[in-house]
């Protein structure tokens, strides 16, 4: 049975991931979504993105083409998060190599791996997003001629290229994507990080990047991470039971001035899993 260049790839692909990210803690990271907050930082709606080269006409096509599938009701704007806006640039990347729809299709369904087992539309788009956030890796993701991307650590591409080979290939760094997306946070990949941080470690340094956390108390446990606690400023234009319907387990305190609500805080607490903390 012949095999196209797209699935051999797309094998490759697989065969990266095992052999590396997912000894790193891919299915740890995913395990349990719905607590995961790194992840729910990643999907969250509520930060205002913006995209200073990338038109409105440009986004209504790619919308039409079937590259985004940002959810929105009517004729209201459309809310992104990290992730979509990540997605979003990189289609604007490769648009300006000269990709074509269909290509990008095959880019789309790279970073959808695992997506209905893993519960999030970008497993491995956003498993990688993690890493240049909470461990500041250096982070590329390889573009094939038929579309197929394979995103994977600096370490990992050396590997890979000495070992197996690497096709002709567009590089891109995740790490500058992300710089010029949030020109406030230092996103300088460190080469020293490239050892395997524990999923707890990621989350905790990914929400000191782009929480926006007024603080944030870290409790231990026979020096493991045990829980932490963050305090967020909410905006106050909020109405409180909509605050109480976002999350189950937090507590609220109003701020007021002659009368007025002037701002509300919450604390978000999660507790680590045990067992997921680097040995």
């Amino acid at each position: 049975m012949s095999i196209s260049k797209t699935e051999s790839n797309q094998n490759k692909a697989v065969a990266l991931y095992h052999n590396e990210a997912f000894d790193n803690g891919f299915y740890q990271y995913f395990k349990n979504i719905e607590q995961n907050k790194i992840s729910q930082l990643l999907n969250s709606t509520d930060r205002n993105v913006k995209f200073d080269t990338i038109t409105y006409r440009q986004l209504n096509s790619w919308e039409k083409e079937g590259l985004l599938s940002v959810q929105r009701e009517g004729r209201e704007w459309r809310r992104f998060s990290i992730i979509d806006a990540i997605w979003v640039k990189l289609v604007k990347e490769l648009r300006d190599f000269g990709m074509s729809r269909e290509q990008l299709k095959a880019t789309k369904k790279s970073f959808e791996f695992e997506c209905e087992k893993c519960g999030v539309a970008m497993p491995m788009l956003e498993f990688y997003t993690a890493f240049v956030i909470g461990a500041k890796m250096p982070v590329l993701i390889l573009v094939f001629k038929d579309g197929v991307a394979v995103p994977c650590t600096f370490t990992q591409y050396k590997v890979a290229k000495e070992r197996i080979g690497i096709d002709n290939h567009i590089q891109i760094s995740l790490n500058d994507l992300m710089q010029e997306m949030f020109a406030d946070v230092d996103l300088k990949p460190s080469i020293k990080n490239e050892a395997p941080l524990g999923v707890n470690e990621m989350e905790l340094l990914a929400y000191l990047s782009l929480g926006k956390f007024e603080s944030i108390n870290v409790k231990f446990n026979n020096g493991k991470m045990e829980q932490f606690e963050g305090v967020q400023r909410i905006k106050a234009k909020k109405r409180i039971q909509e605050i109480m319907q976002e999350h189950k387990y937090q507590n609220i305190t109003i701020q007021e001035e002659d009368g007025n609500i002037t701002a509300i805080f919450q604390t978000i607490k999660k507790k680590f899993s045990k067992g997921s903390n680097p040995t």
